[in-house]
């Protein structure tokens, strides 16, 4: 196999040449990798927007312990939705370190509720909430995922918000807008399932 078409004189490629070919290859590495994480990322959202706002409805309106009850189920269907449905095909270097990143965040939650102490229990669901929307935030951050960051950013700015304005309905305020927020974009991102 010869390294240059026969006939064709090819001299050694520049820096230009080579400034120029990547110049070429970066729209395509980026837009390749938007479609790996729209496709592996649209059903846990989708998931986990659903159970926000099933959950924090539950929670809200069915007495307890009922209500906590029922918000811990469809929560456990989302976690089942993350580990179960997600595509094996589309797999990214840094997704490994990062799911163990979301696994840590789950699991020392319920200690950090211990640190803080919220006064009951929709406090301490707009606080878990919180907390989980800044992974959001840095994920998005780390993946370069933008609207993703920009979910956990509103989520957050809305639970502190409704804290101080609405207290009584931050729960259901936080469970819905940021369920909604995050269907959506997992509903958009199925686009690629055609």
């Amino acid at each position: 196999m010869a390294a240059n078409p026969p006939g064709e004189n090819v001299g050694v490629p520049t820096s230009a040449d080579a400034s120029r070919i990547l110049g070429e290859i970066t729209p395509v590495t980026r837009r390749s990798q938007q479609l790996a994480r729209d496709v592996t990322m649209a059903p846990p959202l989708l998931a986990w927007g659903l159970a926000w706002i099933a959950g924090s409805l539950l929670f809200q309106y069915l007495p307890s312990p009922a209500g906590a009850i029922a918000g811990l189920g469809v929560c456990a269907a989302a976690v089942a939705v993350n580990v179960l449905i997600r595509p094996r095909e589309v797999r990214r270097s840094t997704e490994r370190r990062f799911g163990l990143g979301w696994w840590v965040l789950m699991a020392t939650s319920p200690l950090l509720v211990a640190v803080a102490a919220p006064g009951n229990a929709k406090v301490t669901a707009v606080f878990l909430g919180s907390l989980w929307a800044v992974g959001m935030l840095l994920y998005g951050i780390g993946v370069r995922d933008l609207p993703l960051a920009a979910v956990g950013l509103g989520i957050v700015v809305v639970a502190a918000a409704t804290r101080i304005a609405v207290p009584r309905q931050s729960m259901i305020i936080v469970g819905v807008a940021g369920g909604l927020a995050m269907a959506a974009i997992g509903g958009w991102r199925l686009r690629w399932k055609r």
